[in-house]
């Protein structure tokens, strides 16, 4: 591996990715964010290989980009530990990104889309976690949002509508929030295991992270699903991968 500079990272945005097996949406989900990246120069990946299958394995090693981090573990620690041993070894103080996202490896999405997500987050101050808002497909993540959207009025003046979630965490799909947030109140511990539900505690690696996030910052900040965006989860809880919406289809095709 080449030795990455990460302190780039300073006051940019960080994308945190942890791919395992299902090549297919690992396949479309990377090469999505990919193409945004390559429009977007103050935004960085950081992949991590957790022991992966080796298709995708294969896939990830063919992945090269210069705002690319690759990380290859040797066992499968899950999203959570991944993400967490990531920040606890390389961010700090002196590279402290301005935002964080949290994305799942079966998530598409636009660069429009993905541009609102960044700037609610850095003008919304009241918010500590803003997800997009999901296409209601038979895999929707978007939970206990029954109430209409609400309008808030960001730092820029700009009016957000989002809706708020009701005593459920926001969907780790694809959710961003501020570096402010990662290093005053989460102490750059972001999936803390001493906030994960009882339910969790036997699959800490796999599970809990969205409500661990939520319970370390529940009482304090908003948190919402930002109107105006659609995110396409493209996996059920039981694996089942559901078919490719017809817009990002020209994403199958070969690398």
């Amino acid at each position: 591996m080449i030795d990455f500079d990460r302190s780039r990272f300073k006051d940019k945005t960080i994308i945190f990715c942890v791919i395992h097996y299902n090549f297919e949406c690992v396949y479309v989900t990377l090469k999505n964010i990919i193409s945004i990246l390559d429009q977007l120069p103050d935004v960085y990946l950081v992949l991590i290989d957790s022991a992966s299958v080796p298709d995708v394995k294969n896939y990830f090693n063919l992945i090269q980009h210069d705002r690319i981090d690759k990380i290859s573990l040797p066992i499968n620690f899950g999203y959570n530990h991944s993400v967490n041993f990531y920040i606890r070894d390389f961010i700090h103080d002196s590279n402290c990104p301005k935002t964080i996202v949290r994305l799942d490896a079966d998530i598409l999405f636009s660069e429009p889309d993905f541009k609102s997500l960044l700037e609610a987050v850095e003008n919304l101050k009241e918010f500590a976690i803003i997800g997009m808002s999901y296409y209601p497909n038979e895999c929707n993540p978007q939970l206990n949002t029954f109430f209409k959207a609400k309008t808030f009025i960001g730092k820029n003046n700009k009016e957000y509508r989002l809706k708020m979630s009701f005593m459920t965490p926001i969907s780790g799909g694809i959710m961003a929030f501020s570096g402010r947030v990662l290093k005053d109140d989460l102490n750059y511990q972001p999936f803390q295991p001493k906030y994960l539900p009882k339910k969790f505690i036997k699959i800490t690696p796999v599970g809990g992270a969205d409500s661990a996030l939520y319970n370390a910052l529940k009482g304090k900040y908003k948190m919402g699903y930002l109107e105006g965006t659609t995110a396409y989860h493209l996996k059920s809880r039981d694996n089942t991968v559901v078919n490719i919406p017809e817009h990002y289809k020209y994403l199958l095709s070969p690398v």
